[in-house]
C-alpha cells in the first residue's frame, strides 16, 4: 500500500482521480488529507509531513506537496523516504511548469484553483490571518486572478464575489483538465513504490 498525504486544497481532484490511479498501480493508495495553507507556517507543515511518515507503519509513502511549500522539502523527503512532485507549487502541479511558466510570461497572474477558492477564508483568512487590508497589498500588485476550473462541482457566483470583495483584484475562470494532475500523482505513487 502507498500512503499519501496532501494538501487538502486538492481535495475534490484527488476523489476523482485516485481511483483511476489505484487500478493504474494494481494497489490501494491510503490517503490523509492534511489542512490546507499549512505552507504558511514551515514548523507546522513539517511537523505535519512528519507525522505522516510515522503514521505510515514503514510502508512507502509520497507527499503531495510542490517544492516550494516548505524551504526544505527535499531535505525532508530524503530523511524520511518520500516521494513528492517535480513542479514547484500547486498551480503547477495542476498546469505543469512549462504551461506555468508560459502563462507566468503573457501577465502579472494570481492562480487559484476551484477548491482553493471554495476554501478561501480558511487559507486566506483563517490561516494566514489576512483581512481585507492585507489582501489588497498581497494581490495588489496582481492584473487578474484566474480560477482554475477543473470542473468538479459548480463554482458559485457568491463566492467569487466574495473573493473579489476580499482582494478587489477581477477573476477569470478557466477550465483545466486533470490529466497533468494525474500523472504527476501517478509518478510520486510509483517513486515511492520503488523507493529511494
Amino acid at each position: 500500500m502507498i500512503h499519501l498525504t496532501s494538501c487538502g486544497i486538492f481535495q475534490w481532484e484527488l476523489e476523482k482521480v485516485l481511483p483511476e490511479i489505484e487500478k493504474e498501480l494494481g494497489q490501494p493508495v491510503d490517503l490523509a488529507l492534511i489542512s490546507p495553507a499549512l505552507d504558511a507556517s514551515e514548523a507546522k507543515l513539517e511537523r505535519a509531513l512528519r507525522e505522516s511518515a510515522a503514521d505510515s507503519g514503514g510502508d512507502r509513502y509520497a507527499w503531495l506537496y510542490g517544492s516550494m511549500c516548505h524551504p526544505n522539502m527535499a531535505g525532508l523527503a530524503e530523511e524520511l523516504g518520500a516521494a513528492f512532485p517535480k513542479p514547484a507549487n500547486c498551480m503547477e502541479i495542476f498546469l505543469g511548469p512549462e504551461q506555468k511558466k508560459k502563462r507566468d510570461a503573457e501577465g502579472n497572474f494570481y492562480y487559484i484553483s476551484s477548491g482553493g477558492l471554495r476554501l478561501w477564508r480558511k487559507i486566506y483568512q483563517e490561516e494566514r490571518g489576512m483581512d481585507e487590508a492585507d489582501a489588497r497589498v498581497n494581490f495588489g500588485y496582481f492584473e487578474k486572478i484566474i480560477v482554475l476550473d477543473t470542473g468538479l462541482f459548480p463554482i458559485e457566483d457568491e463566492e467569487v464575489l466574495a473573493f473579489y470583495d476580499f482582494t478587489q483584484i477581477p477573476l477569470e475562470i478557466e477550465p483545466i483538465g486533470l490529466d497533468y494532475f494525474k500523472s504527476v500523482i501517478l509518478d510520486i505513487c510509483r517513486r515511492a513504490f520503488r523507493g529511494p
